[in-house]
């Protein structure tokens, strides 16, 4: 399975049974990548960190995510962030159990060229969302010039 060139799509979601992340507290983030270009379909965990407040886990984890698909070939990676004892292997572990079925449909749809947000389904149950960008606070921007050669 490979994510056609040129598909950017992104989700978030909370997990019901995890308590709700808040500004101000000690997080830990964890970065792992779900596609990789050559090795395929996995579940790698690649980078963790912990922080003294949300807002720079937030931060750290989207710059880190960016730079698995941009530096380490992975079509598609995640980030998860958590406030209370877990490890990063259970955190993900989680995380991946619970977003599974949602990111093989968005992956589906990528690869049949239909429409990657209704892939997502509309499961109240579900913990993944497409992003409204109008109620975002806050951005990681990456730019990258593309040589149209």
């Amino acid at each position: 399975m490979n994510a056609p060139p040129g598909i950017n799509f992104e989700a978030a979601g909370d997990f019901a049974d995890w308590p709700k992340n808040e500004p101000g507290k000690p997080t830990q983030v964890a970065v792992f990548g779900l596609l990789h270009s050559k090795r395929g379909k996995g579940c790698e965990i690649i980078w963790t960190g912990q922080f003294p407040d949300l807002e720079k886990a937030m931060y750290w984890g989207a710059k880190k995510e960016l730079e698995a698909i941009r530096k380490r070939g992975f079509q598609m990676a995640s980030r998860v962030l958590w406030q209370h004892e877990l490890t990063p292997e259970q955190a993900v572990a989680m995380a991946y159990r619970q977003t599974e079925k949602q990111m093989d449909r968005a992956m589906k749809a990528a690869e049949q060229g239909t429409g990657l947000a209704e892939a997502l389904g509309n499961d109240p149950n579900d913990p993944l969302r497409p992003i409204d960008y109008s109620k975002v606070e806050g951005f990681a921007m990456d730019i990258e010039y593309l040589d149209e050669k």
